[in-house]
């Protein structure tokens, strides 16, 4: 009986431990959203209003439709993002494939070297690349900013999916091959297959690495392909901070990535926890 107690007690332990973990975590979006409902004068009030006594949408309607509507720019990074996530699997895809199956002379030095790309600060060569950028008259493009994220993105891609095909034996290249089937076949009828919720877990980083991106697209960026996060970015002023409207934009950005999130969850799970269990 005091052994079941003890069960029990460390387990309502347990449940409490993580539900202030979770409110934690969540702390700042819940601040974001109740400051997204405010009106100017809330926000600076003394005493501090923590819950509007009567929200409004105004904010929201401000960000989508008034004079200072983002929503351009929040289709600019949708956009962007998709075409990114899209050219990067394309190309990792059949790339980490070769080097996780074929024997490629130095196939290892290169995958460091692709991999040590992907380590480099990129404020380090943020000068350079912007100076490359404008020469070749991609300033303030979708197309100047998509390259960038594609180049940054690539190595990761590349690394985690060579990892995941790598994980697959080799004895089911073995038994097609018997069977008659070519690279090209075990790569689209076997490979892919085989690491789809992976492929879809990289996919989603990818896409929200992109997403998220602020550093290349407050520079690279002018008016026409402006990203959200630099719209957002643009409340702050040298005298005044809208943090309304800042904190609605902030909302307004999460959403999209959080329904992918909510709707690829199990492609997350079982593509983060493949070959983790070994027979």
């Amino acid at each position: 009986m005091l052994l079941i107690l003890k069960n029990e007690v460390k387990t309502r332990l347990t449940y409490i431990l993580l539900l202030i973990i979770v409110l934690l975590s969540i702390s700042p979006i819940i601040w974001m959203f109740l400051a997204s409902i405010k009106t100017t004068a809330q926000m600076f009030a003394s005493p501090p209003v923590i819950i509007p006594p009567k929200p409004t949408l105004n904010n929201y309607r401000a960000i989508l439709f008034g004079a200072e509507s983002r929503l351009p720019f929040l289709i600019n990074s949708l956009i962007i993002s998709l075409i990114t996530t899209v050219i990067v699997m394309a190309i990792a895809t059949p790339a980490s494939f070769g080097f996780a199956k074929m024997k490629i002379k130095g196939g290892k030095n290169m995958e460091f070297w692709i991999l040590s790309t992907r380590m480099m600060p990129p404020i380090a060569v943020l000068i350079p690349l912007s100076l490359i950028i404008r020469k070749l008259a991609l300033f303030d493009t979708k197309l100047g900013v998509i390259l960038l994220y594609v180049a940054f993105n690539l190595p990761y891609a590349v690394w985690m999916m060579t990892i995941f095909f790598r994980q697959l034996p080799t004895e089911i290249d073995e038994a097609a091959m018997l069977d008659g089937c070519n690279w090209k076949d075990i790569f689209f009828k076997l490979g892919i297959p085989l690491v789809l919720p992976s492929f879809m877990t990289i996919s989603i980083f990818v896409f929200i690495f992109s997403w998220n991106e602020l550093l290349f697209a407050l520079i690279l960026t002018g008016h026409f392909s402006k990203t959200m996060p630099v719209a957002i970015s643009e409340f702050s002023g040298g005298v005044f901070i809208r943090w309304e409207l800042m904190a609605a934009g902030c909302i307004l950005q999460i959403i999209p990535a959080i329904f992918v999130v909510i709707f690829l969850q199990k492609y997350i799970i079982s593509g983060l926890t493949m070959g983790a269990v070994k027979e």
